[in-house]
């Protein structure tokens, strides 16, 4: 006994840890992730925070980028450091998700282990660890603060609201999950007139809540608003993209989630659950012309309950139903084989070689990458990419453009110039079925400056091997060079 209060929560600490690493290590020295190269390496380059007053600081959910730039004081190497917090931020939401079943859901050490178990390794989860370092941090503070919350103690509230603060600092979803838990649970203590816990409950609400409101301030109008967004297309088209993309993230947890959510008793598990459902997806389908933003990033935040309730589902078949039929607790063990197996491929595969449900067989490659061995290009091409900004530093006369996509745009960064203006293209309407892809995009700017009689350059993969829905460049765009299975290419309309 006294040797698993111990091993359990370092193991829970080490096992994410060492799940994370694999990725980072077989992408070395480049970093995997989307943000990471896009946001974070830039932010810490650029000194982000330091340019920022502290009122508009506290406008936004900011500590992560603190974090980056004190950890980068030590590591003094922006890629370094992306590449070691990823790792660092899953062990310790693995620690927090551990202590959460231990404190609240009272589970023993073994059971609680599982659950972190299944939180490293399902694909959803090393998704959010991909490149959602600011989710992960708010993710482990949210955890935190309800385990303290739970604890019903007037010691208890001071790091209650310590943490519900740092969770409001650190990601948006996390705190509006957390409001809308404290909040039920305030609701159901007035119901029930539990006052004490009425009390606590308020106390906790109250500073996250305020930082909330005045994040969504608007000082020109002096009104709160809501970053809402329209979607286009048919209601029909809408529903079965959006109810689809809940059933494609969960589609291996969803046989015993269901039970296992019927059996479980924590209210705060079902608040987050039924907040994620309601933001993420009635919210979207009810009334599309003012949703949330990123509805997906929602339904993904919905991993943890469909975790939490997936292990309790296997206990009850495999630990506590022993009349449960063999079929049934064989078919149980082969579903955690196989999200063992597919977190495999998850890790180590490439995307041109990734596991077929996370490549042939997904249509929300946008939301849900296939593979974690990637950045914003196949880290197979990277050296390909650096070497074309070479060579149109080399070749460039200084009176050019080069219009680059936001996949190649941030390793442009990391040359202190490349002998042109550089133009960003944005992946746009990401939350919508039907979008314009970058060609459509590509070919209007270089129109519009080709009448400026401008030398316009891109970069992108060779013919049949693009990403983004964009396998070929048009007709109007001449291959100028190549490197591997990236060229250089100029508009020639």
């Amino acid at each position: 006994m006294k040797s698993s209060r111990i091993v359990y929560p370092v193991s829970a600490f080490a096992i994410p840890l060492t799940v994370r690493v694999i990725p980072e290590v077989l992408a070395w020295p480049w970093p995997i992730g989307f943000d990471t190269i896009f946001s974070y390496v830039p932010w810490i380059m650029k000194g982000y925070l330091l340019n920022i007053d502290l009122m508009n600081m506290l406008k936004q959910a900011r500590l992560f980028p603190f974090l980056a730039l004190a950890t980068n004081m030590l590591i003094k190497d922006p890629i370094l450091t992306v590449k070691v917090l990823g790792p660092i931020l899953y062990a310790l939401l693995g620690l927090s998700v551990y202590l959460f079943a231990r404190r609240v859901l009272i589970w023993p050490p073994r059971k609680s282990f599982f659950l972190v178990l299944i939180c490293s390794i399902y694909f959803v989860s090393l998704r959010i660890s991909w490149e959602m370092y600011r989710q992960m941090l708010g993710t482990i503070f949210l955890f935190l603060t309800l385990t303290a919350y739970h604890a019903s103690k007037p010691k208890a509230l001071p790091l209650t609201i310590i943490f519900s603060v740092l969770t409001a600092f650190s990601h948006e979803i996390a705190v509006v999950i957390l409001i809308a838990i404290l909040l039920a649970d305030g609701v159901r203590c007035l119901l029930k007139r539990d006052l004490e816990k009425l009390s606590s409950a308020l106390f906790s609400l109250l500073p996250v809540f305020t930082i909330f409101t005045y994040m969504l301030y608007d000082p020109r109008t002096h009104s709160i608003r809501l970053p809402l967004e329209g979607l286009r297309g048919s209601w029909f088209t809408l529903a079965q993209f959006i109810s689809g993309f809940l059933i494609y993230c969960y589609a291996f947890l969803l046989p015993l989630a269901p039970y296992g959510a019927l059996k479980l008793k924590n209210k705060f598990v079902h608040y987050w659950a039924a907040s994620t459902l309601l933001i993420g997806l009635l919210w979207p389908l009810l009334y599309p012309q003012a949703s949330p933003p990123l509805w997906f990033r929602w339904i993904i935040f919905m991993v943890y309950p469909m975790s939490i309730y997936f292990t309790e589902g296997i206990y009850q078949v495999l630990a506590f139903n022993k009349d449960a039929p063999r079929p049934v607790k064989f078919s149980a063990i082969i579903l955690i084989a196989f999200i063992a197996l597919s977190a495999g491929f998850y890790l180590v595969a490439p995307p041109e070689k990734a596991f077929p449900y996370f490549s042939d067989y997904n249509p929300y490659k946008a939301y849900i990458q296939s593979s974690m061995l990637q950045s914003t290009i196949p880290i197979s091409d990277i050296d390909d990419v650096m070497a074309s900004l070479d060579w149109i530093t080399e070749n460039s006369d200084g009176g050019c453009v080069l219009i680059l996509h936001e996949a190649f745009y941030p390793w442009s960064l990391l040359r202190d110039g490349v002998g042109c203006k550089v133009i960003l293209v944005r992946e746009r309407n990401l939350t919508k079925p039907i979008r314009e892809t970058f060609a459509e995009k590509l070919t209007k700017i270089s129109e519009k400056l080709a009448d400026n009689g401008e030398t316009i350059y891109t970069i992108w993969w060779v013919k049949g091997k693009g990403w983004y829905n964009v396998p070929s460049l048009p007709r109007s765009f001449r291959r100028l060079t190549s490197y591997g299975d990236i060229a250089v290419y100029t508009y020639t309309s």
